[in-house]
């Protein structure tokens, strides 16, 4: 069996409740549509005490930054005309091969004797099919939109014998 997928959609995350309305869940804003998609900076109040002439740190790199030169900026207040939709973002899709192989022996009149080998992601390609960390305040830096820290499944193989009688 083979199965091709497209991603499935996910959102970015904000990492706290931008506008107070109790819902944590809130989106963040867009600086550069053209920048990297794992760049991002956070407002000098939640990075703590380092100033920065811009308003904005880099958490990836420690380094002040301005919202023109990364993708993803932390939002504050109200949602806005920068603010990033619902499931804007797509994780990788699904390319996956599975086999099946069976052999019976027969021997006797009413006995079989049945080999079977299977394999679900048979060619082990990598699937990335969960979200990566999105959240723009609280991950970590190596991991903010790594596909490295999702779960890319493996190929997994068995061996069944049968006896029928």
């Amino acid at each position: 069996m083979t199965t091709f997928q497209s991603g499935t959609p996910f959102t970015m995350l904000n990492g706290f409740d931008r506008n107070g309305d109790g819902w944590p869940e809130d989106r963040p804003d867009i600086g550069d549509p053209a920048a990297p998609l794992n760049t991002r900076a956070i407002a000098v109040a939640t990075a703590g005490a380092q100033s920065c002439a811009s308003g904005y740190l880099n958490p990836d790199t420690g380094q002040c930054t301005i919202p023109q030169a990364v993708h993803w900026l932390e939002g504050s207040g109200l949602p806005n005309a920068s603010t990033v939709g619902r499931n804007t973002m797509r994780t990788g899709g699904t390319n996956n091969f599975d086999a099946s192989l069976f052999k019976t022996f027969g021997f006797g009149e009413h006995r079989r004797l049945e080999i079977r080998w299977e394999a679900q992601n048979a060619l082990n390609h990598p699937q990335y099919v969960q979200a990566p960390p999105r959240d723009v305040v609280n991950s970590p830096a190596p991991q903010f939109m790594n596909r490295a820290f999702t779960d890319p499944g493996i190929r997994s193989l068995w061996v069944q014998v049968k006896l029928l009688f």
